[in-house]
């Protein structure tokens, strides 16, 4: 007899008799086998037809991921994860594009974002110091007769020739206090008024690290620079809780938009830390929110932070956490030239620590101690640090600390990291500190720096590949509301080392595109000590989610900023969903992806400078 035929009559017999025979047993042993695979439980929300970056070890890319309860409950083909829904299931077709986790923005100053924008704000990014006193003319105008303060920000004396002064806004401005916060932060232009409230005359002598300009007569200008410019804010109205309440559900609206779902927000007091505890309990934010308490500038000021502090309660860790404490040791190196390096600025001057103490030597025992204290206090330390001189002796000072008082993985970090030497890095990841650094503004920068710090050092800032390759976590950060809060164009500028206005700078510190992504992604969960349960797409971690409406890994780095936020997912829930065009959803948004955040960063393209935005000041009204 014919074997072959044999084996069919066999298989066709066998089916009829269903379970019964040898072939039967291997079927309902299969049938079985696939009923202990079948998840027990069915998805909330099911995103298909995409292509999903789980961000795992291996960089594993998918199709669909399934959410329930809050957390990822799988990941795979769309065929197989189409089984877990059910009629209540919601379902969003990616329809290609990228699926990926939430965006964590490790650095954005969210208590100053929303108040940096208008209303709140009067934007003076002018082209000219005309146009700007234009823009204080129609606000004094606005505000009627009576003494009641114009806010404003944004002014680039590169852009417009030279800063504004007391005499432009005089002129304009009438009984009016007007204070205007330059596009960095790091400096302020006032009128007659607001210097004689303050009390700031010829003989005023302006804090360490601070400037206050004056005229060939020897009186101030107008303009008060670095530690200076507190001598006027500490004088301007604070906004009111409401204010700031509202101005923090706004502005999360709009980084809701562009898929940011977790943020830490660096030096902080306790006043806002409490209310953003009452918009949390009140399920106003949903968002992950991490933040640092401001140590301020000397160790009496980190010791009153550190007394008033009390542990939260009665809210959710994984919604809002207390990370640690930020420092802030030096300036920016632009055209300000604040930042301390080893060796000087092309034109010999050089910049300084900003901590308390009258000599060099003072201000390095002073920061050494800050840093002691919060470490053996129990806090992740993020301290500002631009210049190689600033972040060697930073680093210095926690490696210090750390042997001085044993603990398990503090995770401290340098904050923007701009200019850290080589060796520096090499101590960085033997200790386990990281490094938080800013791509999107070495776009805003291009080649602004090499007349400054000149080309070798505008090639080395913010060395991602070095660090990369030195074995630092790195997490890059936008530093909103300096610039604007833009991942995409931070991805790009950390593979492209490109210029907004042409130029490459740097490209042996350039990464790969699947190694940007993790640097806004899983790295910055390491930052927040919560790899274990968010930043990846693996069962068992948060649900935070975001869609883009095109393929991010074949688009690639120069296409990036072209891809829009579709949906964004927040602990399972869509806080963002785009309808209609791009256009709709940014005025949606009411931000057009930013009013005042872009006319930051458009200031800072042309000057060339950022920095940690000091935000105590912006919420006392400082902008």
């Amino acid at each position: 007899m014919n074997s072959a035929f044999d084996r069919r009559q066999f298989i066709k017999g066998a089916a009829a008799f269903g379970a019964a025979g040898l072939l039967g047993a291997d079927e309902a042993l299969a049938a079985r086998r696939a009923r202990r695979r079948r998840p027990a439980r069915t998805a909330d929300l099911l995103i298909v037809n995409g292509s999903v970056l789980c961000l795992d070890r291996r960089f594993t890319v998918t199709e669909a991921v399934a959410l329930r309860g809050g957390s990822v409950l799988a990941t795979g083909r769309t065929r197989d994860l189409r089984r877990l829904a059910t009629r209540r299931t919601q379902v969003i077709d990616a329809r290609g594009g990228t699926v990926m986790p939430g965006i964590n923005d490790s650095h954005l100053h969210f208590s100053g974002f929303g108040l940096s924008l208008p209303p709140a704000n009067l934007p003076v990014d002018t082209a000219t110091i005309d146009e700007l006193a234009a823009a204080v003319r129609d606000a004094a105008s606005a505000a009627g007769p009576g003494e009641s303060w114009i806010r404003g920000g944004g002014w680039n004396e590169n852009r417009i020739g030279r800063a504004p002064t007391r005499h432009d806004l005089d002129a304009v401005s009438g009984e009016h206090p007007v204070i205007l916060t330059s596009f960095d932060y790091h400096a302020v232009a006032v009128n007659s008024k607001a210097l004689r409230l303050a009390g700031v005359t010829r003989d005023t002598v302006p804090p360490p690290g601070g400037v206050i300009e004056k005229d060939a007569d020897g009186e101030p200008t107008g303009v008060l620079r670095e530690g200076a410019a507190g001598l006027v804010r500490r004088i301007v109205p604070a906004f009111t809780p409401k204010e700031v309440s509202d101005s923090l559900v706004s502005g999360l609206g709009y980084l809701h938009s562009i898929g940011i779902t977790s943020l830490t927000d660096p030096g902080i007091d306790v006043g806002t830390l409490a209310l953003m505890r009452r918009l949390v309990r009140e399920g106003r934010l949903p968002v992950r929110l991490n933040v640092l308490l401001s140590a301020g500038a000397s160790l009496d000021s980190a010791r009153a932070a550190l007394a008033a502090y009390r542990p939260l309660r009665g809210v959710d860790a994984r919604r809002l956490r207390v990370a640690g404490m930020k420092v802030f040791a030096d300036g920016i190196p632009t055209a300000a030239q604040t930042a301390w390096l080893k060796q000087p600025y092309l034109d010999g001057r050089n910049g300084s620590l900003t901590v308390a103490g009258a000599t060099p030597a003072e201000q390095l025992a002073t920061l050494e101690s800050i840093i002691r204290l919060a470490h053996r206090s129990g806090m992740q330390i993020g301290t500002h640090a631009t210049g190689d001189a600033a972040i060697e002796a930073v680093v210095r000072a926690y490696v210090r600390a750390m042997r001085a008082h044993r603990r398990r993985d503090p995770r401290h970090y340098v904050i923007h990291a701009d200019l850290t030497p080589r060796a520096t890095l090499r101590t960085m990841a033997k200790h386990g500190i990281g490094a938080n650094m800013n791509a999107s503004i070495k776009y805003l920068l291009g080649r602004t720096l090499d007349g400054v710090i000149g080309p070798e050092r505008t090639d080395w800032q913010w060395p991602y590949r070095s660090a990369l390759d030195a074995g630092v976590c790195v997490s890059t950060a936008s530093d909103a509301p300096v610039t604007p809060p833009d991942w995409r164009q931070g991805v790009a500028s950390a593979v492209l080392r490109r210029g907004q206005f042409g130029g490459v700078a740097g490209t042996a510190e350039r990464i790969t595109l699947r190694e940007a992504i993790r640097t806004c992604t899983s790295t910055p969960a390491w930052q927040d000590r919560a790899e274990t349960w968010k930043g990846t797409l693996q069962p068992g971690r948060a649900a935070d989610v975001i869609v883009l409406d095109g393929d991010l890994l074949k688009s690639g780095a120069a296409k990036a900023t072209d891809l829009d936020v579709t949906t964004t997912i927040v602990a399972g829930e869509v806080v963002h969903e785009r309808r209609g065009s791009r256009r709709a959803a940014a005025a949606q948004a009411g931000l057009a992806r930013t009013a005042g955040s872009a006319a930051h960063g458009r200031a800072c393209l042309e000057a060339g400078g950022c920095c940690c935005t000091l935000t105590r000041e912006i919420l006392a009204g400082n902008v």
